[in-house]
């Protein structure tokens, strides 16, 4: 997988990523630049390749950051985040810029339709640098647990 090049730094990045202090994180991709921090905020962080399904149990992480960098099968990938992910928690998909879209992975426009089929929608996004920028998913207001 290619890696962007141009990345901001962890710490203007990861406070807008809304870690929460003792809920797991979950890392997806080929891109540790934010780790250290992530896993000091959360005080877990696993980290995974972009294969699916996943291997992790349902509903267990509280922030979920996955580097779509490279083709992958968007319908699986989307069901496979927000099935790992706690129905309060967040799911950042970030994906290439437009003008550095490369090697068969998905554009914004790719992801967005499978990820709102799923009850998640898209509130927020978020520059990681000169290449690539998240998108954030939360759950639907109506559908989290009282």
């Amino acid at each position: 997988m290619p890696r962007p090049k141009g990345l901001r730094p962890a710490e203007d990045v990861v406070p807008k990523l809304g870690v929460r202090a003792g809920v797991p994180a979950l890392r997806i991709g080929d891109v540790a630049t934010y780790d250290r921090i992530l896993e000091h905020l959360a005080g877990h962080l696993d980290r995974a390749e972009l294969d699916l399904p996943l291997r992790f149990f349902a509903s267990r992480y509280g922030l979920v950051l996955c580097f779509a960098l490279e083709s992958v099968d968007v319908a699986t990938l989307a069901t496979e985040l927000v099935r790992v992910a706690n129905p309060e928690g967040r799911v950042w998909v970030v994906t290439w810029k437009k003008e550095h879209l490369r090697g068969g992975a998905p554009s914004w426009e790719r992801i967005q339709e499978p990820f709102l089929a799923t009850g998640w929608v898209d509130n927020k996004i978020l520059s990681l640098g000169d290449e690539c920028y998240g998108t954030q998913y939360v759950l639907r207001k109506e559908r989290r647990p009282a």
